[in-house]
């Protein structure tokens, strides 16, 4: 069965590169280096790929341009860098930050943050992340690599906010989305100790003490605390 195809390609908007770098050689080459990140797998990656080439290629035609393409995959596990179908064949870098990137030489750079992500960090990364970013002098600078701190694992986003906090760094993480969102959580995780320690003085150890805090602080942290201090009874904070 024959059957006449579209002979034009639907336009896909969302079909963006991340970010394309132009660098000119002093013997007139220029090399057109594409850099994409990509966090997981998805079944049309490597064909966008593809389309991105194809793109630049349009773009810079001529002999002297050289295109390079370079995949960074944060947390591992991305394509190989190789795609073959019919008789198409592309090649493209692909950077596994945990396995390939050495965490030694990435503490040393501007960009020390992405070896909390390494499987082969070193057990003071969390100290030396926040060292380099009290380093930086660049308020803006500062506050991307803190940004990007905090994108690691939960755990060791916490050590570095600990590490920048024990350097003085506090106003720096409260100037963040993601710091501002853990401050705010331990801000009610002191809430809740402060409930749960009066409780206890007051009441004793109760069997549903953790939950009763929690309930009190969400509920209205200052007004139950004063219904505490004044002698309210058990039954009446139990049905507040």
């Amino acid at each position: 069965m024959v059957v006449d195809g579209p002979t034009e390609q639907v336009r896909q908007r969302s079909m963006q590169r991340d970010k394309v770098f132009v660098v000119s050689g002093p013997d007139g080459t220029v090399d057109v280096h594409h850099i994409e990140v990509q966090v997981k797998r998805t079944d049309d990656f490597q064909v966008r790929m593809v389309a991105y080439w194809a793109g630049l290629a349009g773009k810079y035609a001529e002999p002297r341009h050289r295109i390079h393409q370079t995949v960074l995959w944060p947390v591992g596990g991305g394509y190989p860098g190789s795609f073959q179908r019919d008789r198409l064949h592309l090649e493209y870098r692909s950077v596994s930050v945990p396995d390939d990137l050495d965490p030694a030489a990435l503490l040393t750079s501007p960009l020390a943050p992405l070896a909390l992500w390494s499987s082969r960090r070193p057990p003071d990364v969390a100290d030396r992340v926040a060292e380099r970013i009290a380093a930086v002098a660049d308020n803006e600078q500062r506050l991307v690599l803190v940004d990007l701190s905090m994108l690691a694992e939960e755990d060791v986003a916490a050590q570095v906010v600990e590490a920048l906090r024990s350097k003085g760094m506090s106003f720096a993480l409260e100037k963040t989305e993601v710091g501002r969102e853990i401050a705010q959580k331990n801000r009610l995780e002191e809430r809740i100790d402060a409930m749960r320690l009066l409780l206890q003085a007051r009441f004793g150890d109760l069997a549903d003490l953790d939950e009763l805090a929690r309930r009190l602080v969400a509920d209205d942290y200052a007004a139950n605390m004063v219904k505490i201090v004044n002698g309210a009874s058990l039954e009446d904070l139990e049905r507040s």
